[in-house]
């Protein structure tokens, strides 16, 4: 009684680690419920008390970053010495990188924990060692030659047009194109519904609309996001993933787990929501509402001058910003450099609804009206094989300097993945921003070119301008003080005040562009030779 008694007091207590990888090691998966029942058996078979389970499924070996592995580590080299052994049912469940298998195991042999592999046995001679780590070494090749296998398929996969998985954008979902033995090889295919609402999103940011507005609405119309509300950042993820355009570009590395540039990634065709042309002038809209170059006041403000209004004063030049009266009931744009610093400007203030009501009769008479607006855009209806030739010059030198503002983009997202700048550097943002509204400019042209260069004689005549100035002013006299203000921040440059005029300015590109695509585009806000429609010495109201 006495001898039985003994016996179970030299049960040696232990931990059993379990692991299942995120994919098949060797084609030979041991799932955790089948490690589980041989690690028991063993323990039963050869006296060990099972103190507590830990299991890792979805995890690879190659890092520590496994929840379970790192509490199971922790524990068991505690002071406490909770347990005398942790078993595997391999090693390779353990680690499969030949550093963190030293260094794992070395820790738990220094607590005095002994590993143990209960289907690897390398005795207890002065060899086992020896044998462990070149155990662990064959596991680290094969971990390196599955992982790199793996990255080749997954090009193919690519280069055959199949998606190989992971988060799938909004508005689109996989199905099965192809069965290749137990291969199943998937596409994307948009979803009507839910593609319509990112076609709403890009049609809003286009013309100015900022992600928290866009955000609300959609709230507010009781449209989800993947069944939660939408907010800021999903709005934004949105606005900036270009796969809605047609493409996405596979970054799966090489053989020599190095990831590709943008430029260099594997093009993937799937279903356009939006155009190329749109996804640009979104961006462009959308990092000139950026807070580097925009104050959110004017980007997100339903004043309808904020931000384009200035004083026409000698030696002046400030922005005009908005002063109240009587508690409230009126507003006034006045000289922010008397208002806010002190100056003595003699810039006259000016009712609100007056100087917007001026600005808005002014456009209407004196741009949009169609003698006028026929004169300015002249050059849309020129049919000369000059014009011709003169367009195609100018289309190859916009796309040449696409090509250079691709490479810049390019450039400037390596140094973030390489570590040398962050997002949160305000040069990098900054040349972010610019460098999109510069990018949406040229594309702009582009398509201005390429629609005038494609539809010959007849791609636009004087009834297509008219019908452009018709739907510009409804525009302008929409309900909606915010979107107004958005439609006319695309085509108005400044409007300067002095004591005697009002002078309105804008370049001719952008109404050619609004001509052209349908819909009033501003162009990125970068210097321009472009002839204006009204000239700031010469011209006034």
């Amino acid at each position: 009684m006495a001898n039985k008694k003994s016996a179970q007091t030299a049960k040696r207590r232990a931990y059993i680690y379990m692991r299942l990888s995120a994919d098949k090691e060797g084609g030979q998966p041991q799932s955790i419920d089948a490690q589980r029942h041989a690690l028991l058996e063993y323990a039963k078979a050869n006296g060990f008390e099972i103190v507590e389970e830990f299991a890792d499924s979805g995890y690879s070996g190659t890092n520590d970053k496994r929840p379970q592995f790192k509490k199971m580590i922790k524990l068991a080299t505690d002071e406490s010495h909770p347990v005398d052994a942790v078993l595997f049912y391999m090693f390779n469940r353990l680690a499969r990188d030949m550093r963190l298998f030293i260094t794992t195991t070395g820790a738990l042999e220094d607590a005095g924990v002994q590993p143990i592999s209960i289907t690897e046995n390398f005795g207890n001679g002065q060899h086992s060692r020896l044998g462990r780590n070149i155990v662990a070494v064959v596991a680290e090749q094969q971990s390196y030659d599955t992982a790199m296998m793996t990255r080749k398929s997954r090009r193919e996969n690519a280069r055959q047009g199949f998606y190989n998985g992971g988060p799938v954008a909004f508005g689109y979902r996989s199905y099965t194109a192809r069965v290749d033995g137990e291969k199943q090889r998937k596409k994307l295919e948009i979803i009507p519904e839910v593609a319509a609402v990112v076609k709403q999103i890009f049609d809003w940011a286009e013309v100015g609309r900022g992600v928290r507005w866009i955000a609300k609405n959609l709230n507010q119309s009781g449209v989800k996001f993947r069944g939660k509300r939408f907010n800021n950042g999903n709005v934004f993820g949105i606005l900036k993933r270009s796969i809605y355009t047609g493409v996405y570009h596979d970054m799966t590395a090489d053989d020599y787990n190095v990831k590709p540039d943008i430029s260099d990634a594997i093009a993937v065709p799937v279903p356009a929501i939006v155009t190329v042309q749109q996804f640009e002038r979104a961006s462009a809209a959308s990092a000139e509402r950026n807070p580097m170059r925009s104050a959110p006041h004017v980007s997100a403000g339903t004043t309808l001058l904020t931000g384009i209004v200035r004083c026409g004063m000698p030696g002046c030049g400030a922005g005009l910003t908005i002063r109240t009266g009587k508690s409230g009931q009126y507003a006034y744009y006045a000289c922010n450099d008397r208002v806010n610093c002190g100056g003595k400007c003699p810039c006259p203030s000016i009712r609100r609804e007056k100087l917007d009501e001026i600005v808005i009769s002014a456009l209407e008479s004196e741009l949009l009206a169609p003698e006028r607006l026929l004169n300015l855009l002249s050059g849309l209806l020129d049919q000369s094989d000059r014009k011709r030739e003169s367009l195609q010059a100018n289309l190859s030198s916009a796309r040449a300097e696409k090509t250079r503002l691709d490479k810049a983009m390019t450039n400037l997202l390596m140094l973030v993945e390489n570590g040398v700048m962050t997002l949160r550097d305000p040069q990098l943002a900054e040349r972010i921003a610019t460098n999109r509204s510069d990018l949406a400019l040229v594309v702009s042209q582009i398509d201005i070119f390429e629609r005038q260069l494609a539809q010959g004689k007849r791609r636009i005549d004087e009834g297509t301008i008219k019908r452009f100035g018709k739907l510009l002013s409804a525009k302008l006299r929409d309900k909606d003080n915010t979107l107004r203000s958005a439609y006319i921040k695309m085509f108005v440059d400044a409007v300067t005040i002095s004591s005697e005029t009002i002078v309105i300015s804008g370049r001719v590109s952008t109404l050619e562009s609004g001509v052209s695509t349908g819909l009033p585009v501003k162009p990125g806000m970068v210097p321009s030779f472009d002839q204006q429609w009204c000239r700031l010495r010469d011209s006034n109201t």
